[in-house]
């Protein structure tokens, strides 16, 4: 209930009686990895703070400041856009879980701009994009029409609100336009609930309560002592910054390459300036020709240079490649993995190689194993998936059989997930497909409709050289296309 789209029009409501007419002064990441915007009026500040990771996505008003650190680029865009100007109003999308704040500023000449701020608050999918007019500038989490068929969420393409249900939920007297003091349920003092209209919760307390911003900071501060150490959090953020930080660097040295290897394709062009010369040296005095034979043979000694540098730029952008695809699984990994794997996506990282100016810390290994998470099916099927990067390692090369089937969702990151047969018989199709329902499920691409998901034995996959654990090379796949499903749904 706390998402409901009727709460979702409260809380957007609240939010502009409490900052309407505010300057935007700066923005920023919070320790915990909340994404904040610092507003002040009349030497008072407060900090919007959104959560869009937490269950239920979040929203709250706090007091303090910014800390000052280095941001990753959706937050500068979001400071450097947003800075100076004033927060005019702010719009929640009927039946949907989607605010709107609408910043603008003006110049000396009194000529307006306007950018528009969206808070997606939709569990696990929640988002934040910062767009001018109908054009999107930048997203906390952009993806492509690969990643969701529905609508793709990219800096410069239109922006495209999430569609709406088919059949939107409607509410009688006391609904969606309603004022009135919200129902508020406690069980043993814990919050448990909160909506526009009465419940049937046994064994709650309830009460009538105005705001619903601070029954937001209530339920995150219960979450995090249900947590007990918001050091993890801190942790995961430290993880995706350094990850992040990585990423940059590598596109950047691919996109050096990339220029590399234009300027070598160019070297044709050196060789045939330099026959040229030679062509023509007939024509030219004794004095005109010595110089015409050096700048020939510089010419040539330039295109073999730039011959020679070919291999080893495509050998370097290759390498390049796979390290960026390694860093893209482990921030992966370090978003969707429990606090209990965090230690796991860790020691993964470290195997990166530890930047000049930093060691890694030391990682606490778990002690005591879990149970794996697995489903066993009707027609004698044994599957079971992987929740980080080490067990994944664990269940391919150490549980897994050299004839058990190996699944992957394809060419996006994404969980390993084995199906065994005790009597090594052949499975069922509908086997085959749960198991790769649960690959894209448990993936990059697991909002999507359709997902690619390749299957292959296991003796046909090895290890990545000198890659963190999970990074695999595959071989005789078939793939299936099938739609996402969680344990709980097969």
């Amino acid at each position: 209930m706390l998402t409901d789209w009727v709460l979702i029009r409260r809380l957007a409501r609240e939010i502009e009686e409490r900052l309407k007419g505010a300057r935007l002064d700066d923005a920023g990441l919070l320790p915990d990895g909340r994404v904040a915007l610092l507003f002040r009026r009349r030497g008072a500040s407060s900090l919007l703070a959104v959560d869009t990771f937490s269950s239920p996505p979040m929203v709250t008003i706090e007091e303090g400041e910014l800390g000052i650190a280095i941001e990753p680029g959706f937050v500068r865009t979001l400071a450097r856009a947003l800075r100076g100007m004033v927060l005019i109003y702010v719009w929640a999308r009927p039946h949907d879980r989607l605010i709107r704040l609408r910043f603008a500023s003006r110049s000396a000449f009194g000529v307006g701009e306007e950018l528009d701020l969206y808070l997606e608050l939709v569990p696990r999918y929640g988002n934040l994009v910062l767009a001018k007019g109908e054009t999107i500038v930048a997203a906390l989490k952009e993806f492509g029409l690969a990643d969701n068929p529905r609508r793709a969420i990219l800096a410069g393409s239109p922006y495209e609100m999430p569609p709406l249900p088919e059949t939107p939920k409607t509410l009688g007297k006391g609904g969606e336009e309603s004022s009135e003091a919200l129902f508020v349920y406690r069980r043993r003092g814990e919050l448990v609930q909160a909506y526009v209209a009465p419940l049937e919760l046994a064994e709650s307390d309830v009460s009538r309560e105005a705001s619903l911003l601070e029954i937001f900071a209530e339920l995150r501060e219960q979450q995090a002592a249900r947590r007990g150490d918001e050091g993890i959090v801190a942790r995961r953020h430290a993880l995706l910054k350094r990850l992040d930080t990585r990423a940059h660097r590598l596109r950047g040295e691919l996109e050096k390459l990339a220029e590399k290897r234009e300027h070598a394709r160019q070297r044709d062009g050196l060789r045939s300036e330099g026959e040229g010369i030679f062509a023509t040296l007939h024509t030219l005095g004794e004095t005109e020709r010595e110089s015409a034979k050096e700048r020939a043979a510089e010419l040539f000694a330039r295109y073999k240079r730039l011959a020679k540098s070919v291999p080893h730029i495509d050998t370097r952008r290759s390498s390049v490649e796979a390290s960026l695809e390694a860093v893209e699984m482990l921030r992966w990994e370090a978003e969707r993995t429990s606090d209990d794997d965090l230690a796991g996506v860790e020691a993964a990282v470290a195997e990166l190689g530890p930047r000049r100016d930093e060691r890694p810390a030391p990682v606490q290994q778990r002690k005591r194993k879990r149970p794996l998470l697995e489903v066993r099916t009707p027609h004698g099927s044994r599957i079971v998936v992987g929740r980080s990067p080490v067990e994944n390692a664990e269940l391919t090369f150490r549980l897994a059989r050299p004839n058990d089937l190996w699944f992957h969702a394809r060419g996006v990151p994404g969980a390993h997930v084995i199906l065994a047969r005790e009597d090594s018989s052949p499975p069922p199709d509908e086997d085959l497909r749960a198991a790769a329902a649960l690959a894209a499920f448990y993936s990059k691409a697991k909002a999507a409709t359709s997902v690619d998901v390749d299957c292959t034995l296991r003796k046909h996959v090895r290890k990545q050289r000198a890659a963190p654990p999970g990074l695999v090379w595959y071989t005789q796949a078939r793939t299936f296309a099938v739609q996402p499903k969680a344990l709980d749904a097969l």
